[in-house]
């Protein structure tokens, strides 16, 4: 099984929860679990870009490929109808500034690859605890409702750890 991290895992991770300068041990034990479990794309890389220590880390630890998200722009379109025509988005889930439309947001091109290619998606982004009432509507779209609508396996950053025994 092959794991697809959201940008906010990493982010968590290096901004949070488990700065390098003090948590070293965390980093090394990460790196080798990362290169075994994990995939990435470049569209997940490009939000990391404010951050040169993790963009360093990243290209001199990650050995796999980096996917080119263009290469999944059907999934990408797909993932992007099904928030437009559901009936549970605004118009902002796709046009407003952090809209999915936007070539540059990384969430519905992770959906449109772990469906593709069959990997779970690792995200600290919570589900809309009202996505299930009649007649709710959300201004954002948000990776684990949109995942689970179109069958792609979603866990949080715990879970994840845990099945990777990542222990520090």
């Amino acid at each position: 099984m092959k794991y697809l991290l959201d940008s906010n895992i990493y982010m968590d991770c290096y901004d949070r929860y488990y700065l390098h300068e003090y948590f070293p041990t965390f980093w090394q034990q990460f790196t080798p679990l990362l290169n075994k479990f994990a995939v990435a794309a470049d569209v997940m890389l490009d939000e990391h870009q404010h951050d040169e220590w993790f963009i360093e880390w990243f290209r001199k630890n990650y050995h796999g490929s980096i996917l080119n998200h263009v290469e999944y722009v059907e999934g990408w379109s797909e993932v992007l109808e099904h928030v437009r025509t559901c009936g549970k988005y605004k118009p902002d889930a796709l046009a407003g500034d952090k809209g999915w439309a936007h070539e540059r947001i990384a969430d519905p091109w992770l959906i449109a690859i772990a469906k593709h290619d069959g990997y779970t998606l690792v995200t600290s982004e919570q589900r809309d605890v009202n996505m299930h009432i009649k007649g709710h509507v959300a201004k954002a779209a948000k990776i684990p409702d949109v995942a689970d609508a179109l069958g792609v396996q979603v866990i949080d950053r715990n879970r994840f750890f845990g099945i990777v025994k990542l222990s520090v």
